[in-house]
């Protein structure tokens, strides 16, 4: 019997289905090995901290730099720069299934959060209903906006790691104004059911704005399919984007129940004329963006999406979820440390919560070795991305064996 061997996997000449097979994970590793040629970071550090910052791929800082280069000469490039600029709004728009009057480009997640929060209109005695494992950026918009409107914060408490549908039923209600969730939980990576939630909250009457910073990037995310109201995200984690680069989609049929609050030229229907008139709000997402836009921040953003799409955002999503399985399998086989983030498929994400004694020193001394973690919540945070490899993990694995060994001592 022939065999052909590709890589590791070894397959026979009269198996088409597992050559087939073989073949696409051959593309796949050369199309990894050809995404860690264009992301400097391979070189230096073993990064698993994508839940933090992403690092940048040579194409963006290059964009970034070539925009910025361009201020050399004034406004020479103006055209070029806004062109540009709706050039990686419509590349949101397709990456997300929006419309592309439905997104506004942003600096970050906060704002955007904040756009909705200060442009809807409440009535006395309503809530708004999130949870206790939201970052503060969704937390303490939505404590102002109630303290401010004389509303009921409430916040559903987890159940150890994870959040139940049930709790969301019992504390939604008929005076529920907005429903506000990360769609994936910064600390333990635990994914929400962004469609079920949205059912709940719509039922009652309800809207719903998710802070998705930990998720586009690292899965595919449908903004009809999931039937969110509103999304906020930032670009510099999983995006691979520069700093002070994000979005916010509003839906279409939403537009004028949020009113712009904090306006400025570009948040005009026609935004060119700058004499003395009367405000009259774009009928587009545009409204929402005020002064000048971060121009070199944006082309690095629209050479970030390229990169991702060009390897494929649901191949992103397999990926991460076969090195993550790497590392739960290794975890279960280490003394002293153990996963706490959701064990459940339909709630997993790139994000690995890990207990273990003394995380903050363990996560020092995973850095000395060149592996970049971070801390969230009191446990060892690692949240790797496509184009890391099984190697990498493997190293993780080795020196976290050999550091919480010593800590737990």
């Amino acid at each position: 019997m022939k065999y052909l061997y590709i890589g590791d996997a070894i397959v026979t000449s009269l198996e088409p289905t597992s050559l087939a097979h073989a073949l696409r994970s051959a593309e796949n590793m050369l199309s990894i090995e050809k995404a860690r040629s264009k992301l400097p970071v391979t070189g230096k550090y073993v990064y698993l901290d994508h839940a933090a910052a992403g690092p940048l791929p040579d194409s963006v800082v290059e964009a970034v730099r070539a925009s910025t280069a361009q201020k050399l000469y004034g406004d020479v490039f103006w055209d070029y720069w806004e062109r540009t600029a709706e050039t990686t709004r419509r590349a949101i728009a397709k990456l997300i299934n929006a419309r592309i009057g439905e997104v506004a480009l942003i600096p970050n997640t906060s704002e955007g959060l904040g756009i909705v929060g200060n442009g809807l209109e409440y009535k006395l005695g309503e809530n708004i209903v999130t949870s206790n494992l939201e970052f503060t950026s969704n937390s303490f918009v939505w404590q102002a906006v109630c303290k401010r409107h004389r509303m009921e914060f409430r916040a559903v408490p987890a159940r150890g790691e994870s959040l139940e549908l049930g709790d969301f039923r019992t504390v939604v209600d008929k005076k529920t104004r907005l429903v506000a969730i990360s769609h994936v939980q910064f600390s333990n990576g635990f994914k929400v059911d962004m469609k079920e939630l949205c059912d709940v909250a719509h039922e009652r009457g309800a809207y719903v704005v998710t802070d998705a910073v930990q998720s586009v990037g690292q899965m595919p995310v449908d903004v009809k399919h999931l039937d969110v109201d509103f999304l906020a995200c930032s670009g510099y984690k999983w995006l691979l984007s520069p700093i002070a680069t994000g979005f916010l989609y509003v839906r279409k049929d939403l537009i004028d129940t949020v009113y712009p609050t904090l306006v400025g030229y570009r948040s005009a229907g026609v935004p060119d004329g700058f004499t003395l008139r009367t405000f009259r709000p774009a009928k587009s997402a545009r409204r929402y963006e005020h002064g000048q836009l971060n121009f070199p921040g944006f082309a690095g953003m629209l050479e970030a999406v390229r990169f991702l799409t060009s390897y494929g955002i649901q191949h992103v999503e397999t990926r991460i979820r076969k090195l993550t399985d790497r590392i739960l399998e290794g975890v279960s086989r280490i003394k002293n440390a153990s996963i706490l983030s959701s064990a459940d498929p339909s709630h997993r994400s790139g994000i690995v919560k890990l207990s273990c004694r003394n995380p903050e020193l363990v996560k020092k001394n995973l850095r000395r070795r060149g592996i970049i973690t971070s801390v969230r919540a009191g446990g060892l945070r690692v949240s790797p991305h496509f184009y890391n490899t099984e190697e990498e993990i493997d190293h993780l694995l080795e020196s976290l064996k050999r550091n919480v060994s010593t800590t737990a001592g």
